[in-house]
């Protein structure tokens, strides 16, 4: 009897992949057969085979789910309206593993981030003495946002942010903040930056209005960003040209959103 059993044995494939070879092999006649060893194998090498004689379409739909799941998340997050975009250039917060500055203004605004974007930049650092390929690719990214208008507000040291003043990057803020904060500021004791056209040795102004203008807020004595993340926003400034300056893009679209912003930096400590 033992003999016969092992005997019947033989006949059936004892592995999955014994039995993906039978059926690679199989003329249309043997369908049944097969189909009928199938049945008998266990639950094991049922997997077994599928995998082995299926696998590469598996994998193939596997990665097509993923391709496609991939590709309708990435579709509604970049058509969602952005609410606001910043960037911070020269900050300690692009290093920075507690940097809470964008969660922080998305809880105190109350942005539905399921229906809005929020942008924050903190990997620039652009310097007057270095120039070097990251310099030129940062460069290159603001004159391109700016000129898009997808920028709403920049953030940085004065000596860095002069450069995009004389092109009119920036918005007149004598002009754009509401009376209250221009109010607020004062009492707060923040300093206003004006840019002087007649005073920039780059850009020829012949026939234009070279009125100094109220440009930026200076962020020096603002107690949030001193004491946000593990070392504050920024270095403490030496001198006047390394304060640091908010600023609102000349052609940005989110203007509220901007002020918005700003009205959270000086209220929150």
């Amino acid at each position: 009897m033992r003999i016969e059993l092992e005997n019947e044995n033989k006949d059936k494939p004892d592995s999955s992949s014994e039995f993906a070879e039978l059926v690679k092999n199989q003329g249309d006649s043997d369908k049944e057969s097969t189909k009928q060893a199938f049945s008998e194998l266990s639950i094991k090498k049922k997997i077994g085979f599928i995998w082995d004689y299926y696998k590469w379409w598996i994998i193939g739909t596997i990665v097509a789910v993923v391709l496609v799941v991939s590709f309708v998340r990435s579709y509604r997050e970049n058509s969602k309206p952005v609410y606001i975009a910043v960037e911070m250039i020269n900050t300690y917060l692009g290093t920075d593993p507690d940097n809470p500055v964008e969660e922080d203004f998305i809880k105190e605004a109350g942005i539905d981030t399921e229906v809005y974007n929020t942008t924050f930049g903190f990997d620039m650092y652009l310097s007057n003495e270095l120039v070097d390929n990251s310099a030129l690719a940062y460069q290159e990214r603001l004159v391109a946002e700016n000129y898009a208008g997808s920028l709403d507000v920049t953030i940085g040291p004065v000596y860095i942010m002069e450069h995009a003043a004389n092109c009119d990057n920036y918005a007149n803020l004598g002009e754009l903040l509401p009376k209250d904060l221009v109010e607020e500021l004062k009492d707060r004791e923040y300093g206003f930056y004006y840019f002087d056209p007649a005073a920039d040795d780059i850009e020829d102004y012949e026939d234009e209005d070279l009125t100094p203008y109220f440009a930026g807020v200076y962020l020096d004595t603002c107690s949030y960003l001193n004491n946000v993340g593990q070392n504050g926003a920024y270095p403490v400034a030496e001198n006047d040209d390394e304060k640091v300056i908010f600023t609102i893009t000349g052609n940005t679209q989110n203007a509220e959103h901007a002020i918005e912003f700003l009205r959270f930096l000086i209220h929150n400590r």
